[in-house]
């Protein structure tokens, strides 16, 4: 079996390879997954939605709904929000849900050689309690946007992020001997919010040594 080992991270690192992604901030084509409409994914992607019950609150029998997910380009942004939202190139995965919980997750599988490496994901959570005359009112509960790194069947715990502005998350891991691995980011609401969103872009992948 693949040995996969998390370190921590490094503090000073000569070399790293160039981003070993595919498509990795989402510039390229992109396709409709598992042929639904709504699941718009990047060409070298591939999107789980979880649309089952959500244990996460009170109520029994609260469920988790898809998202609509969209590759948007610059264009079809107002141009006061594309810094918000691109973090580098011309395009941003956009994920949204109203007046719902959602729990999803973009991945890719790739093969790797031996060696140390650190993905990092970017993303912004969009997260309306409600709007407010047109103005977003930012949800303040810290559970209201979660996100986690997904390598194989492990990466990190869920954590809580910060809603309103970027946040990057960064996590390294060691293969003792080539292997394909799935890596990637999942992202959870586990309240109604007037829209959860987020905006994912300028993920990276590199080989740390060169």
């Amino acid at each position: 079996p693949t040995t996969v080992a998390a370190v921590p991270a490094a503090t000073a690192v000569a070399s790293v390879s160039a981003n070993l992604l595919p498509n990795a901030s989402f510039e390229g084509d992109w396709y409709f997954f598992n042929s639904i409409n709504e699941l718009q994914i990047p060409v070298g992607w591939a999107a789980y939605t979880d649309e089952g019950f959500n244990t996460l609150t009170a109520d029994p029998d609260d469920v988790f709904f898809r998202p609509e997910i969209r590759v948007v380009p610059a264009r079809d942004l107002p141009e006061s929000e594309r810094g918000m939202f691109i973090f580098d190139g011309e395009n941003t995965i956009k994920a949204f849900k109203g007046g719902a919980p959602t729990s999803f997750a973009i991945y890719t599988d790739i093969a790797l050689t031996a060696g140390t490496y650190r993905f990092s994901m970017s993303f912004f959570p969009d997260i309306v309690s409600v709007y407010n005359g047109g103005s977003k009112v930012w949800a303040t509960d810290p559970d209201s946007a979660e996100a986690r790194v997904i390598l194989n069947d492990g990466g990190t715990a869920w954590a809580t992020t910060n809603i309103a502005t970027k946040n990057t998350v960064t996590y390294e891991f060691t293969l003792e001997q080539p292997a394909t691995v799935r890596i990637g980011g999942a992202f959870r609401n586990r309240y109604v919010n007037s829209n959860n969103g987020w905006f994912l872009d300028d993920w990276s992948l590199v080989r740390l040594g060169g």
